[in-house]
């Protein structure tokens, strides 16, 4: 049974009253009220957002739409129109100068979630966003040049979009993007030493469990892989089932909040555990005698 189960409801209290001779009497008002959200009020959302792009700090604007997220879309399914009204705010950021606005909207072109997909109009934002400093939109260049989003890739500009991300912050994203490169030998000789050097420092960078999950999964994969010791790295199954565990949590989290390209890096970390439990279960029959 549960809490619930046990909770007084208003027959009880009537009950109760009855035999105390309380006056105890429920109004519709007092009546608990339904539980369902209330649908968003677009006006009053548009108020506000449009209060946001107006205002004297250009960067609120991107600020608000990061945090009522949820909002901006079910705005947008009521009413299609919101979109001339984001744009016009990311418009107007940018005019004064906003990097967060340009990379923000660079990112809504890249991902399609309000706008639709259009990776040249990303780039495009992305590269003004570098322009007026933004670091991040470094990385996120990086994975237009890698992932042939525009025309034919270009590992070697990735690989410098990444190496001066990481060279100019400390970004945990830039470090294992850096560490891929290695990994797969795009744009440098493959050195997986080196791969696994920055995977482990774009871990110590990660903050949380989302930020963790990405170079834990690499770590793990390369700490049960039969070869790495080939390459001058001692496997360790019991650590890699933890980065495992780790992962798999992180990614479930980002795959929650939509971004659902994630799932075959689910499949790994969860497939890497039982590689990871055989592993060790070999290690412990060894022990038996």
């Amino acid at each position: 049974m549960s809490l619930d189960d046990w909770t007084a409801n208003v027959d009880d209290f009537k009950r109760l009253a009855t035999l105390a001779k309380v006056d105890f009497s429920v109004s519709e008002e007092d009546e608990a009220p339904d539980e369902e959200e209330p649908a968003l009020d677009l006006d009053s959302f548009l108020e506000d957002l449009a209060k946001a792009a107006i205002s004297p700090d250009p960067n609120e604007f991107t600020d608000f739409v990061t945090k009522n997220q949820d909002d901006v879309l079910e705005a947008l399914a009521q009413d299609p129109s919101v979109e001339d009204v984001l744009l016009a705010g990311y418009r107007v950021g940018i005019a004064f100068g906003s990097d967060a606005c340009m990379n923000a909207l660079g990112a809504h072109y890249y991902l399609g979630d309000f706008f639709e997909q259009d990776f040249a109009k990303a780039k495009e934002l992305y590269q003004m966003a570098v322009d007026h400093g933004n670091l991040q939109s470094l990385v996120n260049l990086g994975y237009i040049y890698e992932y042939v989003r525009t025309g034919k890739p270009d590992y070697q500009k990735a690989y410098e979009c990444y190496s001066l991300a990481a060279a100019l912050a400390p970004s945990f994203e830039a470090a294992y993007k850096l560490g891929d490169m290695y990994a797969r030998g795009k744009a440098v000789e493959r050195d997986m030493r080196r791969a696994h050097m920055l995977w482990e420092h774009s871990l110590e960078l990660s903050q949380g469990v989302v930020e963790r999950a990405q170079p834990a999964v690499r770590i793990a994969q390369l700490l049960v892989d039969p070869e790495c010791e080939r390459w001058g790295i001692d496997a360790d199954p019991l650590r890699a089932l933890k980065l495992f565990q780790d992962a798999e949590v992180g990614l479930r989290i980002d795959i929650a909040d939509g971004q659902h390209y994630y799932k075959r890096r689910l499949r790994e970390a969860i497939e890497g555990q039982e590689v990871a439990r055989a592993l060790l279960d070999e290690e412990d029959s060894d022990l038996d005698f």
